[in-house]
């Protein structure tokens, strides 16, 4: 939500020793109680927020203008490590729990 008390719900939520990720960002301010992530040993993992008009703009890049599309595009396969359905989904986290894997995609869409 980017509120302090989102935050401290999170880390409420977390078991100990569990990673808790940031997407928005959070002014904490003089209220911000850390003995939760020290006493549980969270792991907190920063997302970096951007402008996503754009993003989707570099993932929807197609051959135009004579440029081949791998000159122009974002690539982003190679940081799948492997792609699952929706009905997979348990597996999925299994998956990603892994320390080899990099990212895991989910599949929500109908085959």
């Amino acid at each position: 939500t980017g509120s302090p008390a989102g935050l401290t719900l999170a880390a409420g939520l977390c078991r100990p020793m569990g990673t808790l990720v940031l997407k928005s960002t959070c002014a904490a301010g003089k209220e911000f109680n850390a003995a939760p992530f020290v006493i549980d040993e969270l792991k907190v993992v920063g997302s970096r927020c951007g402008p996503i008009d754009q993003a989707l703009e570099l993932l929807n890049l197609k051959e135009e203008d004579g440029c081949q599309a791998s000159d122009r595009s974002l690539r982003v396969e190679k940081y799948i490590t492997q792609t699952f359905p929706l009905a997979q989904a348990d597996e999925a986290i299994r998956c990603a729990a892994e320390k080899s894997t990099m990212k895991v995609q989910i599949i929500c869409s109908a085959p």
